[in-house]
Formats: structure tokens, sequence, C-alpha cells
């Protein structure tokens, strides 16, 4: 009668085990999302990028945010020194008005990063130069 407690208790567990680590192996990667906020500064090449939509089908925290640029940016806020945040929104400021490609990756609390970025086109006014006639 032990023994079979036994195989019974370590088929159980086994289970257990095993619905532990599908939960595990089953997560799904979380999914970048942003928009582009304009006119935040009174500088019309500064932006607001706003990555608080992205989210994770599992209902896991976003942990941290990769911003890449296709051209040289200033980061403003809220590190003046990297692109990976774990801060949704990023104030950057582009070099000069024209058209440029941001792409935000999203990693999860149990490490999944998205599989694909969101890339946006920024399209800045154009600065007037000096005054007209």
């Amino acid at each position: 009668m032990n023994r079979i407690r036994r195989i019974a208790a370590t088929i159980a567990l086994g289970g257990v085990l095993a619905l532990v680590a599908g939960c595990f192996l089953l997560s799904r990667p979380p999914t970048a999302s942003f928009v582009v906020l304009y006119n935040v500064t009174e500088d019309p090449l500064v932006v607001d990028l706003d990555a608080s939509a992205s989210s994770d089908p599992d209902g896991d925290a976003i942990a941290a945010y990769l911003w890449t640029f296709g051209d040289d940016v200033e980061i403003l806020t809220p590190l003046a020194y990297s692109r990976l945040v774990t801060v949704p929104v990023l104030r950057v400021r582009y070099p000069f008005e024209g058209e440029f490609a941001i792409t935000l990756f999203v990693r999860d609390e149990r490490g999944l990063t998205s599989e694909a970025g969101q890339t946006e086109t920024i399209l800045l006014p154009n600065l007037p130069v000096g005054p007209t006639p």
C-alpha cells in the first residue's frame, strides 16, 4: 500500500511540475507599441515617444523598453546616455527636420522580448529659416 501511495505521489508531483513548466514554456512574448507626441516643448524638434500601450498577452509586466534610432538623436529624458530604459516615455530631440525611423523592442518580466519592433517614420515640420517677406 505504501508503494502505491509513493507512486501516486510521484505521479502527482510530476503532473504539478509539468503544469508549472508548461506555463513558463507556453509564455508568449510581449507586444511593442508606441505613439509619437508632438509639440511637447517650444522646440519643434523635440518629441515624446510613449510606449505605455505596450502589453503582454500573459499579463506579465513590461520590464524594459529598448529604442533604436536610424539617425543620431539626443535623448533628453529619462537617461541621457542609454536607449534601454525601464519607463515607457522617452523624450528625444532630433538633429534636424525630416523623416526618421525608430524602433521599439520591449522585454517582459520573464525575459521574453517582442518578436518584431514597431517602426514609425517621424516627419518633423519644416522650420522657418528666417523672417518671411
